[in-house]
């Protein structure tokens, strides 16, 4: 038997400055989940994401540095 899920919302612009705000706050993940009614495992999730984005931006400006050179 499957448990169904509800679907997952999508984050809003708003969603995600306000992320930013709450952890430049120190704020914990289980603070931020309620601020931002989701779950903790959602705010994992978002991360993640953000975190894998930011290194592959860092890499590709690393690699065109270096073919400038």
């Amino acid at each position: 038997m499957k448990i169904l899920r509800p679907a997952a919302r999508p984050w809003t612009s708003d969603e995600e400055v306000e992320l930013d705000q709450l952890l430049d706050a120190g704020k914990e993940s289980a603070e931020i989940a309620v601020a931002l009614n989701r779950t903790r495992q959602a705010i994992y999730a978002r991360l993640q994401r953000l975190y894998r984005k930011r290194a592959r931006a860092a890499r590709l400006v690393e690699l065109e540095l270096k073919a400038k050179k």
